[in-house]
């Protein structure tokens, strides 16, 4: 039986509320110092401050999915939400464009371990739902950013110290919350793991279905056959193509509609996905209905990019994209999430690895997509053609539409059958 005292619920809003109030720590930071790193030194050099960002999540993301027993121990994942704090807290005193970026890549360090950490704890709440889990997890996160988009629009210019202060006490709050919710976790783990080994001794394991029973986390294997390559790099494309609008919406606004604040769909966006991310999760049960989701995702983000072409110079459409795109996220992300879950359970995988795998390639596409979003604005206006980063984006996502149809599921299904460790049910 498990431990009667543990509460599963209690234990993952912990782990929300935590996250929340580093998202809203993040929110704030982000657009002053792009803003301001804009202002005095380039446009390039702003992007590099979330290339770097997103450069440390790909070099973490790849150790923790090398060393999951390390990069997921209570002590490691709160360790690294620490680091990425104090990274940032360091930015507010820093003069050189090139330092800014060096310490955003150390803050992306810490978040590249303690993100994976942080979903593989969730999943120990057997109890709970995955889709619940993961559409609540993306909900709490755009909680935060709403109320740290709000905040930095009050916030002058010349606050920054004050600014990283807060963010410092968000990242220090987070890195208390989740080991709390850690802690409570493991050791709930650990009485089920004991009382089963008490039911199920040694000698009769061989006779228990290997369905129902749960491997201690430092003996699991690991899949060999794995996700297919195509699953990942669709995620990272999803991501390049989402958060280009980071940086082009923030030039584009200035340029070519003055009249909205430069902030307004960013907000916009969270408030969406708040409102609808747990609804629209809800009606995915099967893992056909997650297989449409991610292809509905990207239809989104298609229809985003063809707003813009046609109709850019108008602040509405500014909005209606920004709302897509946002509805786009909404459909992907944990759908992709619930997807690797089951993948890892059905193959007896280790979830933390492949949970970091995934993050690797996330934050590629988020990597990547940061520095293309400037340098594709830049040649968009020397070509005289202020719509082809649009028209550039509109056309990869319609192809990844077309793939995610029928491609994607069927190399998923494929791997699972080739699997040596796959659990028929």
């Amino acid at each position: 039986m498990k431990n009667k005292k543990f509460n599963p619920q209690l234990n993952s809003y912990l782990i929300y509320v935590g996250v929340a109030i580093a998202s809203g720590g993040v929110a704030l930071y982000t657009p002053l110092i792009v803003s301001e790193t804009g202002k005095h030194f380039s446009g390039f050099w702003a992007a590099s401050i979330l290339f770097g960002l997103n450069l440390g999540r790909v070099v973490d993301s790849y150790l923790g999915s090398q060393f999951p027993k390390a990069a997921n121990h209570p002590m490691a994942v709160s360790g690294n939400i620490l680091l990425e704090g104090v990274a940032l807290y360091c930015m507010a005193f820093l003069d050189h464009a090139w330092a800014l970026a060096a310490f955003a890549l150390l803050a992306g360090l810490g978040s590249g371990l303690s993100f994976p950490g942080l979903k593989n704890y969730l999943l120990k709440l057997r109890e709970l739902d995955q889709s619940s889990l993961f559409s609540r997890l993306a909900f709490a996160i755009r909680m935060g950013l709403v109320g740290g988009y709000l905040m930095a629009s009050w916030v002058p210019e010349e606050s920054l110290k004050l600014v990283f202060l807060i963010v410092l006490i968000t990242f220090i709050a987070y890195a208390l919350f989740m080991w709390v919710a850690m802690r409570a976790i493991t050791d709930n783990e650990s009485a089920y793991l004991a009382q089963q080994q008490r039911q199920y001794p040694a000698s009769e394991n061989s006779h228990i279905p290997s369905s129902k029973i749960i491997q201690p986390e430092s003996h699991a294997r690991s899949s060999q056959q794995g996700l297919p390559g195509l699953f990942y790099l669709s995620n990272a494309l999803f991501w390049c193509f989402a958060v280009q609008p980071m940086i082009s919406f923030s030039l584009h606004i200035p340029k070519y509609t003055p009249s909205v604040p430069v902030s307004t769909p960013f907000w916009i966006a969270a408030l969406v996905i708040i409102f609808f991310q747990i609804p629209i999760s809800k009606r995915a049960v099967r893992t056909d209905h997650h297989f449409r989701f991610l292809q509905i995702g990207y239809l989104c983000l298609f229809l985003s990019f063809i707003i813009m072409i046609f109709f850019g110079n108008a602040g509405a459409a500014v909005i209606a994209s920004a709302v897509l795109l946002s509805f786009g996220q909404v459909f992907y992300g944990p759908s992709l999430d619930v997807l690797t879950a089951r993948f890892a359970e059905k193959v007896n995988a280790d979830t933390g690895q492949l949970m970091s795998k995934q993050m690797i390639y996330q934050s590629m596409g988020n990597m990547i997509g940061s520095l293309a979003g400037g340098v594709l604005f830049d040649l968009a206006q020397s070509l005289h053609s202020p719509a082809l980063n649009w028209i550039l984006l509109a056309a990869g996502s319609f192809a990844m539409v077309l793939v995610s149809k029928n491609k994607i599921p069927m190399m998923y299904r494929h791997a699972e059958t080739l699997n040596p460790n796959h659990i028929s049910t």
